[in-house]
């Protein structure tokens, strides 16, 4: 399988929302379901590429995209 991302490995939060064409809500809510990981760098949010790719595997596995 192609990764979505594969030279980057940490992500900001616009760079995740852009990617998933989500919104800054629903990027927040999966942060707290623990759907994606991430931290905090100060004010900003950053988010693990491998996080971001295997959500995307396991919405894939689940059909819900």
């Amino acid at each position: 399988m192609n990764e979505l991302f594969e030279k980057k490995e940490v992500l900001t939060r616009d760079e995740v929302m852009e990617s998933l064409k989500i919104g800054r809500s629903t990027f927040y809510k999966l942060i707290q379901e623990g759907k994606l990981k991430g931290y905090k760098d100060g004010n900003k949010f950053k988010v693990l590429s491998t996080s971001v790719n295997d959500y995307i595997a396991d919405k894939m596995k689940t059909g819900i995209w």
